[in-house]
């Protein structure tokens, strides 16, 4: 059984933001759909947890950036599922560029069984045989950003659409990352050293829902809080500039 999944590729001209470097939606999108990928080779995808009644929920995930790389240059991207624990696991990433780490990353996954409510243990998708590759990367706690953005300012509203929904019909997880970047006027983003970015999905929206995105200066970056029309928070940004 293959623990790893490695591909070499080129960075699309669809991927890249005005300065021409890729953009972090697309390292964020090439990572979940290489997770996804490789999840169905090991037998931990998502039919393989619907016949268990189960799904995959995607908890938070954190990017460290060293250099973004530019269009049309090859790199190499890596995902490998981490030793799990009882009931989250991260699934890890790194893209390279020859012996130059890029961008390593992770992302914490839960099983959740909609019938219930309930997450369940991670014995009950793991496959009994996969040797865990050991190799770590993006090491270190996820941050605990609190859902306190009293006063902070309105930074855009949004109204979740059909072409944002994923095969659970409910709002992509790149979508998310769409709006937290999209607080920013360009010219401001492309001067943006970003060294971390993490995300923390809290509830999931769905399609026709009013969501508020509001922003907090905080110190070396940027708090960014998803809000849906009850107050809730669809989802938590931090942004760590160098």
């Amino acid at each position: 059984m293959n623990n790893r999944l490695i591909k070499q590729t080129r960075v699309p001209v669809s991927r890249c933001d005005k300065k021409g470097n890729m953009d972090l939606q697309g390292v964020f999108t090439l990572f979940m759909d290489m997770a996804s990928e490789h999840a169905v080779e090991i037998g931990m995808g998502m039919d393989a947890l619907l016949h268990k009644g189960l799904i995959w929920l995607a908890v938070k995930s954190k990017m460290k950036i060293h250099r973004m790389p530019q269009m049309f240059s090859h790199i190499t991207a890596t995902t490998w599922p981490a030793e799990p624990g009882r009931i989250r696991c991260d699934r890890l990433y790194k893209l390279e560029q020859g012996d130059e780490l890029l961008i390593e990353g992770k992302t914490e996954w839960a099983m959740y069984e909609p019938a219930t409510g309930k997450l369940r243990k991670m014995e009950n998708g793991y496959p009994k045989d996969l040797q865990v590759h050991p190799e770590i990367v993006c090491e270190g706690p996820y941050a605990r950003i609190k859902d306190d953005f009293e006063g902070c300012e309105i930074a855009d509203t949004y109204t979740v659409k059909a072409t944002d929904l994923d095969t659970s019909c409910h709002m992509n997880n790149v979508e998310y990352i769409k709006l937290v970047l999209g607080v920013f006027y360009s010219d401001v983003l492309a001067e943006m050293d970003i060294a971390e970015m993490e995300i923390a999905y809290k509830n999931q929206c769905y399609e026709g829902e009013q969501l508020t995105i509001r922003k907090k200066q905080i110190e070396n970056g940027y708090d960014i809080g998803i809000f849906k029309a009850d107050g809730t928070p669809g989802a938590l940004a931090r942004i760590v500039m160098r």
